[in-house]
């Protein structure tokens, strides 16, 4: 490489899957000579991975493509490029349709992200020499494969190296398999990402290791769906098994396990979660409660599998909470199939429920099926649900007033504390309390604000805890803080000592 590689800006919206990936991508890019910014406006080139889950989401993906489209003109990006889940399902109508992106990428092109951002590079450096202006391949709306690469076919496995080329978190998803085993009537899933394709037990250890090396404390557990995984291998694995090993390497204190659908929860599995470093937490996407809608959803659970599994997991894992993902709206959906959902948040109070209302997408069975519910109808009970969630999240967090938690710190006081919602509360709370404590000794001066996760808490999707402490305590510690106030989804308190794990 010839003179000073462009910087790159890499963003991504959706999932944790996709963080995954976007991680690899930045990895493979550090490891070719290419170095990052976290402003566009400084970046040469610039790559948004997108999401095309539902309409929301590719709606987001594509007013954040042309938001960053005016650092063309108003900055220093001459290669633009859109890459993941939305180019993969409508690559060729973004390409005909957007021609301020100037490639476009599929979710199995990313290893060649390295090549296309080195011959850009090239090209751009002798087009620069000869006093040219750089320019990119042109698309027209009947040629648009001159930008357009979104091919089938199974991705590259992950590289440790890779993992760690970038600065590490003491925090981070670890990808465990690509694809989807299910065939679900409302999720494109399986017709972006393919079918289920575990990744080796061995490259998911080196990787852990190798982060923990670098500073990983938790290892979040993410796939499409987590509990299936090893099924496809041989010989055939299990999560049990690989939980197992990566509580065994050192440094690595907690194991969070996300998207492990309720088919997959079995006895080696629940005893798996009651080993010291995994957290007592289990999200199990259920989407409904009503027989017959899990019927219509092609779903291979029923109501009373679902109550069985979390009675069990209850009486079994000391402490856990349960996050769970629930659909409204969905065709066929009656008042009466509705107000069973509501009865069961009632009776088994799932402490975390995400809930969504049903989007039709193209080329999915149920965009086609009978009773599809108005669009007022489904924001009603979308609403409804939402207030029983918030309750019952309400009335969890309460209980935890008074009660010492364990606490993994995510941000000190300089770190954007007090950007989460119900921040004002606990900002207003704690310069009361160090006012307070300044007119009682001087030692206040050394008292900072940290923000972090109880165990209880995914990153970026649960809440947050909030408290102060003397200063020294570092991102990626845990402590032990005796909860005070609940808001929101701020839980605030107090650090019970100063020594960290």
């Amino acid at each position: 490489m010839t003179g000073p590689a462009p910087l790159i800006y890499l963003e991504t919206l959706g999932c944790p899957k996709n963080k995954a990936d976007s991680r690899q991508i930045r990895g493979m890019l550090t490891e070719g000579g290419y170095a990052f910014t976290d402003s566009p406006g400084e970046a040469s080139v610039i790559i948004l991975n997108t999401c095309g889950f539902i309409d929301a989401a590719k709606e987001e993906s594509i007013q954040r493509a042309l938001e960053l489209a005016r650092w063309k003109k108003d900055g220093l990006c001459r290669l633009l490029v859109m890459f993941g889940c939305l180019v993969q399902r409508h690559g060729a109508q973004l390409a005909r349709a957007m021609p301020e992106v100037d490639l476009f990428l599929g979710v199995f092109e990313w290893e060649t992200l390295l090549d296309r951002v080195s011959e850009f590079y090239k090209d751009t450096h002798t087009q620069a020499e000869a006093g040219k202006k750089a320019a990119v391949s042109e698309v027209s709306a009947d040629k648009p494969a001159g930008k357009l690469f979104a091919r089938p076919g199974p991705a590259r496995d992950y590289r440790a190296a890779w993992s760690v080329a970038s600065p590490q978190s003491h925090t981070g998803y670890i990808k465990i398999a690509e694809g989807c085993p299910r065939r679900c009537a409302f999720c494109v899933i399986p017709g972006i990402r393919g079918g289920y394709r575990s990744r080796a037990r061995s490259d998911i250890i080196e990787e852990v290791s190798l982060r923990v090396a670098h500073g990983l404390r938790e290892a979040v557990i993410v796939a499409q769906d987590t509990g299936y995984y090893g099924k496809d291998l041989k010989p055939a694995a299990t999560l049990a098994g690989l939980i197992r090993e990566l509580s065994d390497i050192g440094g690595l204190q907690w194991i969070r396990v996300m998207y492990c659908c309720p088919e997959e929860v079995d006895d080696e599995l629940i005893e798996a979660m009651r080993l010291p470093k995994v957290c007592p937490y289990l999200d199990i996407p259920f989407q409904h409660i009503d027989d017959d809608i899990l019927r219509r959803m092609g779903r291979t659970t029923d109501s009373g599998m679902i109550k069985g599994l979390m009675e069990k997991l209850r009486a079994r894992v000391e402490g856990i909470v349960i996050r769970t993902t629930l659909m409204v709206g969905f065709p066929g959906e009656t008042e009466k199939a509705f107000l069973s959902l509501m009865d069961f948040l009632d009776e088994y109070h799932p402490e975390r429920a995400g809930f969504f209302a049903f989007s039709p997408q193209e080329g999915t069975p149920a965009k086609g099926m009978k009773g599809q519910i108005p669009g007022l109808e489904k924001e009603r009970r979308l609403d409804l649900a939402l207030a029983k969630r918030d309750l019952i999240l309400a009335r969890w967090q309460d209980s935890l007033v008074g009660k010492t938690i364990s606490v993994i710190v995510d941000k000190a006081e300089g770190d954007g504390i007090g950007s989460g919602s119900g921040s004002r509360d606990y900002d207003a709370r704690a310069s009361d309390s160090r006012a307070s404590d300044s007119r009682a000794s001087d030692s206040s001066r050394d008292v900072c604000l940290y923000e972090g996760r109880s165990i209880w808490d995914a990153p970026d999707i649960d809440g947050l805890v909030c408290f102060s402490a003397k200063a020294g305590v570092r991102a990626g510690d845990i402590v032990k803080v005796k909860i005070t106030h609940s808001s929101d989804y701020i839980l605030t308190g107090e650090i019970e000592n100063e020594s960290c794990q």
